[in-house]
């Protein structure tokens, strides 16, 4: 997708009310396709480069691996290994990714510091209608349990977000980070430290939107699979924005399998266009694809900024810490699912208070371990 195309729409984009995507007209005519494949020669999608020594598995969807002939999924649109919308219009997440570019360059990106002018237009850009301010305040981290209920949207009220920092951690851990720092940065409170907190608190929305995204795509709107897409770029593949351009900067193969899971999102919504969706079969494949993926890709952007802090100093420091510090503590719990010893190990470094009690080494070695492959 031409990407000067996009940003001229980036308005018009925020503009769609209420929903992350325009909803698309269901075609309910084919039936629902909710088996295995199983062809003649099953084989996965081996991995390269430094992954090389990770295990594929046959019920990945393998888009660029002769066109998924040989994974156990079916034959579905995204085969071509370019995402087609589901729904009738680009979606608005395309244009929260943009947007998310734009604030970049004014704060993170910035190789001066920035101006209480430029944290203003930033902030103004985050809170815009519709923009990345307004999903913010509602996104739900579906690695936890749902609020007890009917509503699946309970989050949206600030009283219960607030009793379930956990499940809505948009509203209940990101938003008070970044408001914090948006305040402080305006005043001329150490600008550098604050432009590094929202990025990571903001890197961390768009990891969690993704996933957030497929799961009401099962429930609420089908179009939503075309957020999932959105989040991580909303691009083609070559041509990564946003999160997906951390990841492809990082590795190109965990970027890979990363467009790859969201394929695989746009492949179920396809083999089932049932709302809510009626095959949970592909529905979980698609979403521990990009669950696996997505986790990789935040820990090579952890690992990353970790390596960074000993060569920095004076508050470029600071910042360097007080991102570990956010994204750490927010990967505290995918790290303590794998292994819980290595998990507090690694959390004495991520949240150190000061750069001397960075293991830099030992970290990078625990992030290895703990998140070896997409």
């Amino acid at each position: 997708m031409n990407k000067k195309l996009i940003k001229i729409g980036l308005w018009a984009l925020l503009g769609i009310a209420g929903c992350e995507s325009a909803p698309a007209m269901m075609d309910m005519l084919p039936a629902t396709l909710c088996k295995a494949d199983q062809p003649a020669a099953t084989m996965c999608q081996p991995f390269v480069g430094t992954l090389s020594s990770c295990k594929c598995s046959v019920d990945d969807y393998a888009p660029r691996f002769n066109g998924s002939k040989n994974d156990t999924w079916p034959s579905c649109v995204s085969d071509g290994n370019a995402f087609v919308l589901f729904g009738t219009s680009t979606p608005g997440a395309s244009a929260r990714t943009l947007a998310f570019d734009s604030m970049g360059t004014k704060l993170w990106k910035n190789p001066a510091i920035p101006s209480a002018a430029q944290m203003t237009a930033a902030r103004d850009e985050y809170a815009i209608a519709n923009g990345i301010g307004s999903r913010v305040a509602r996104r739900q981290d579906i690695h936890y349990p749902e609020v007890p209920g009917s509503n699946k949207f309970a989050c949206n009220d600030l009283t219960v977000a607030a009793q379930n920092p956990d499940r809505c951690a948009g509203p209940g851990k990101l938003k008070p980070i970044i408001d914090d720092a948006f305040t402080k940065g305006i005043a001329g409170m150490k600008p550098v430290v604050q432009s590094a907190r929202i990025e990571a608190a903001l890197l961390w929305f768009f990891y969690l939107s993704s996933q957030s995204e497929v799961w009401t795509s099962s429930f609420d709107n089908a179009a939503d699979v075309d957020s999932a897409w959105g989040y991580l770029s909303g691009t083609e593949r070559s041509k990564p924005i946003g999160l997906g351009l951390y990841f492809q900067q990082l590795d190109q193969e965990t970027y890979d399998r990363a467009f790859d899971s969201v394929l695989a999102a746009r492949c179920w919504r396809d083999l089932d266009k049932d709302l809510p969706s009626s095959c949970s079969l592909f529905y979980q494949r698609a979403a521990s694809q990009v669950d696996k993926s997505f986790t990789r890709g935040m820990a090579l952007i952890l690992r990353d900024r970790i390596g960074k802090i000993p060569t920095l100093t004076g508050e470029a420091q600071e910042a360097a810490l007080n991102f570990v510090n956010i994204i750490g503590l927010l990967m505290d719990r995918a790290a303590r699912a794998v292994d819980p010893a290595k998990a507090d190990q690694l959390k004495t470094s991520t949240q150190a208070a000061t750069a001397a009690g960075v293991n830099v080494g030992q970290a990078q070695s625990l992030l290895d371990s703990l998140f070896a492959c997409p």
